[in-house]
């Protein structure tokens, strides 16, 4: 190939990848979402996930601690982020003592006249206290985790890149979806 070809090649092929390439997508503000000595887990852009505590979140760096080591992320490698769901223990208590009560309700009524267990309460109360109880256990075991913070997927990237030698040239395509 000629040296005006090669030019011709490294011009069209430096064009094209700046036509190319497509803004990153604009990732929801992390600052407002990541507290100082929050406790979070982290997905990286290379599938690593970790759990850390936050340290600070400033313009487009996450400043973390894990295992006694600091690390910085940029808020574009950061991909997901978990945090601990608090779930109250009210609502295991609730369903605990409604599944109880109503599961007393009925073998009461299987083997009593209903008149029976419509006016003694007591065994009723007494059964839905333990099943309120048995509901706050179970809660309270069930740990999970809530994605507070998931990236869009960028759009797919083309690039295009000239090499050129002292008795070669080319280009290097790229493609990342």
């Amino acid at each position: 190939m000629t040296r005006p070809a090669l030019v011709a090649l490294f011009v069209a092929a430096t064009t094209l990848a700046g036509s190319a390439q497509s803004s990153p997508a604009v990732a929801p503000d992390l600052e407002a979402l990541l507290t100082p000595g929050m406790n979070v887990w982290i997905t990286d852009s290379s599938g690593r996930e970790e759990k850390s505590q936050i340290l600070g979140v400033s313009g487009d760096v996450v400043t973390t601690s894990s295992s006694g080591s600091t690390r910085r992320l940029r808020t574009s490698d950061v991909v997901r982020v978990r945090v601990r769901r608090n779930d109250s223990v009210l609502n295991g208590a609730l369903i605990g003592a409604g599944a109880a009560v109503a599961t007393g309700l009925f073998l009461c009524n299987l083997t009593e006249p209903w008149e029976n267990c419509r006016d003694d309460v007591g065994p009723m109360v007494r059964i839905g206290a333990v099943g309120a109880g048995i509901g706050i256990g179970v809660d309270a075991l069930i740990r999970g985790r809530k994605i507070i913070y998931e990236a869009t997927p960028g759009a797919p990237r083309l690039d295009v890149m000239p090499f050129v030698g002292r008795h070669a040239g080319g280009l290097q395509l790229s493609l990342r979806f």
